[in-house]
């Protein structure tokens, strides 16, 4: 489940809830239901908590507030994934359509530092296998590569 529009810890804890099955210990608030995201599982069944528990919890950082909030934020209990956003970032900063500006690239490369450091797995986007290169070097091992 990849969420966006975060911008502190508390939003990130409020995504995980809202994804976590309600039951005792969960703190989660999701009542059951058929649905793409756990595979039609019947809700309420045991497996369907399973898959609540286990589905992937990933958070866009792509507003100036979550580049501010990335060390709390890479702290929340329950997040797995990060993936930065740069069109939305340039937006956030003054910088409309400066995705590729210094200071953009600067808070994207510092996120995957940052990520890697604190054991969150970040996601990059690339256009091409070639791209994603640098990116595998570094550490990175999960990428969203096109965009169909």
């Amino acid at each position: 489940m990849l969420f966006t529009d975060c911008r502190t810890a508390d939003d990130v804890r409020e995504c995980i809830r809202l994804v976590r099955a309600e039951m005792p210990g969960s703190g989660g608030i999701h009542g059951c239901g058929m649905r793409r995201d756990c595979g039609y599982l019947y809700g309420g069944s045991a497996d369907w908590v399973k898959r609540m528990e286990d589905i992937v919890i990933a958070v866009m950082i792509e507003k100036k507030g979550a580049v501010e909030n990335l060390e709390e934020i890479l702290s929340v209990e329950g997040l797995d994934m990060v993936q930065f956003g740069p069109a939305d970032y340039s937006i956030s900063i003054g910088k409309p359509g400066e995705r590729g500006c210094p200071e953009v690239q600067k808070a994207h490369a510092d996120m995957i530092e940052l990520a890697l450091k604190k054991g969150v797995a970040p996601r990059v986007e690339v256009v091409s296998f070639e791209q994603a290169r640098p990116f595998w070097d570094i550490g990175v091992r999960h990428f969203c590569i096109g965009w169909d």
